[in-house]
């Protein structure tokens, strides 16, 4: 398994949500720097580069000469395009010390620029590496300079442990020698801090067998390709080995679906963590771009920014486990202070007659006798069997190894065992909690996707919990909308479609722009949700007039009118339950 990398995901982050059919939200999870996370824990590293950050559009470091725009195929300028929707305010661009592809990706995608193509063309040094063009191989010489010279003599490409690490010794070497006053040497590279300025945790990292064990195969490995007269000092290779590991982040492709690859972003990890994140990342090749997720967000204050560098869909004592192993510090943001959090670990009242309570078994509740710790419920007044409270801890303790078992088991046998599962804990633990939606989360990539209704119903059950973990703007309940609003579509139901494509559209509008696919895929499934409630109500003899455009234009003047036949309709279905739910949420 790959190690946690910060969120992309974010945000991530994905890391960065597992919910989606066929992986619609990239894993996402990314390895940041450590570091208090939340606001008024900025590092001491980071301080003073406020306002050091590169704006979106921002001129280039001065040391480069030349038109540094990142080019795929040697012609387009990477970065993010802004349209009349979007805000340079809202985006900041940051660029890679060094990156390296997974090795799942490295016949498919160019080496350079991570565009995906059926035409690359090799080497014709080394036959290994894989390049658009003749320009996009000379635009990496930089990084496949080194990696050539061994591929010509090993023949075998090592894995991106090996790969990403030996980038980074390249070019910090080359920096010792002077040769970065070579005037490509910062084309898309540029950044105000250096990599001995972001954290190590050295002291840590050598203290931790596990660790230590990694590092010692990877350095084997990385003196077997390169050669030692490729490598500086083994204690160099082990604390840049160290600044990697601590602040790298996984690299998606630019649809937001699959992680592709790592890079170490020098400027980027400078940023804080925080489980409730007012921004995300995204990746346009090797350019990441951090999005901030509500207008009022300051991009360039590292001290009120901050996005995520774990999966989110857990509970806070998972949460604080996964940062403390990986970054070495205990989460104490304002979600992981808040008391609403022990709803992800709540189970349902067995007395109430319906309507059942949702019990948290954590925190000081005043319905748990402090003593008996007997929990008492607060609707029906009725003591809840200290048994049943066990069978349902046991039930949410036993997800790692439902996981497991699924992994050797056939696809049906998986599917029947699961749903079997769901269905048990259904009866002992609400919706909410974050283990009946971690089954949930198993379950859906199973299931076939013609089974529209089946499908339509797991993501229902599971958005509560989603709607919980995440803040409103963030893409992941942005993409679950958009799943939701899909099946609807597919069930013949358009009246809810329309609603959860609404919201969806104006989610992922906000987070990536007009122009991102996702955000143009969610306009056309609104635009085919009015489109069958036009033909609905022709059929029944409606003479309300739904005036619906054809094809799923994009310009500020038609989506005016589209929104308008979208209140319109909207207005007619205040009623749907799923738009009504109530969820508690700290804010």
């Amino acid at each position: 398994m790959r190690e946690e990398e910060r969120e992309f995901g974010p945000d991530r982050f994905v890391g960065i949500l597992k919910l989606e059919v066929a992986s619609i939200l990239m894993a996402k999870k990314k390895k940041k720097q450590h570091r208090r996370a939340g606001t008024n824990h900025q590092s001491q590293q980071s301080i003073d580069i406020t306002n050091q950050i590169e704006v979106v559009g921002q001129v280039r470091a001065e040391e480069n000469n030349e038109n540094s725009g990142t080019r795929i195929d040697g012609e387009i300028n990477l970065c993010v395009k802004e349209s009349e929707h979007d805000n340079h305010l809202h985006r900041m661009n940051f660029y890679p010390f060094a990156y390296a592809l997974h090795d799942d990706q490295l016949s498919s995608r160019c080496w350079y620029c991570l565009a995906k193509t059926d035409k690359l063309k090799r080497c014709r040094a080394c036959y290994k590496g894989l390049f658009c063009n003749e320009n996009c191989q000379t635009l990496g010489w930089k990084d496949h300079r080194s990696e050539c010279k061994a591929l010509k003599i090993v023949k075998i490409v090592p894995n991106i442990e090996v790969r990403l690490l030996g980038r980074i010794v390249a070019r910090y070497k080359a920096i010792k020698l002077g040769k970065d006053k070579n005037s490509d040497f910062y084309t898309d590279r540029v950044s105000k801090r250096s990599i001995l300025d972001i954290w190590s945790h050295i002291d840590r990292v050598s203290q931790d067998p596990a660790s230590m064990k990694k590092f010692n195969e990877i350095y084997g490995n990385l003196l077997a390709f390169y050669g030692s007269k490729a490598m500086v000092s083994r204690n160099e290779v082990f604390e840049l080995h160290c600044r990697n590991y601590i602040n790298r982040h996984a690299i998606s492709d630019s649809e937001y679906t699959e992680e592709i690859g790592k890079g170490l972003y020098l400027d980027l990890c400078a940023y804080d963590h925080s489980c409730r994140p007012n921004a995300i990342y995204t990746c346009n090749g090797f350019v990441a771009t951090l999005r901030s997720l509500t207008d009022g967000v300051n991009l360039q204050d590292l001290s009120t920014t901050h996005y995520s560098y774990i999966d989110l869909v857990n509970t806070t004592q998972e949460r604080r486990i996964m940062l403390r192993d990986t970054w070495y510090f205990e989460c104490h943001c304002e979600r992981c202070d808040s008391p609403n959090e022990s709803l992800l670990s709540s189970i349902l009242c067995p007395n109430c007659p319906e309507e059942r309570e949702r019990l948290c078994l954590h925190g000081n509740m005043p319905c748990k006798d402090k003593i008996s710790q007997i929990i008492t419920c607060p609707k029906c007044h009725m003591k809840v069997p200290p048994e049943y409270v066990l069978e349902a801890i046991a039930a949410m303790r036993s997800i790692s190894r439902v996981t497991e078992c699924c992994n050797e088991m056939s696809k049906e046998k998986a599917i029947q065992f699961l749903t079997n599962f769901k269905n048990r804990i259904s009866t002992i633990l609400p919706r909410i909690n974050v283990f009946f939606c971690k089954i949930i989360q198993l379950l859906i990539p199973l299931i076939d996707a013609s089974e529209s209704q089946k499908l339509l119903d797991l993501h229902l059950e599971s958005e509560e919990c989603v709607r919980f973990c995440f803040p409103y703007n963030h893409p992941a309940v942005g993409i679950h909308y958009r799943s939701i609003g899909s099946f609807y579509l597919r069930c013949n139901q358009p009246h809810q479609a329309l609603n959860y494509c609404k919201m969806a559209y104006e989610i992922l509008k906000f987070t990536f722009g007009v122009d991102h696919s996702m955000t143009m895929e969610v306009d056309a499934l609104l635009e085919n949700a009015l489109n069958m409630i036009k033909q609905s109500n022709k059929s029944v003899g409606d003479e309300k007039e739904v005036s619906a455009t054809s094809g799923a234009p994009s310009s500020s003047s038609v989506h005016a009118t589209k929104e308008s036949e979208v209140i319109a309709i909207a207005e007619e279905e205040e009623s749907t339950s799923s738009c009504n739910m109530n969820i508690i949420i700290d804010a």
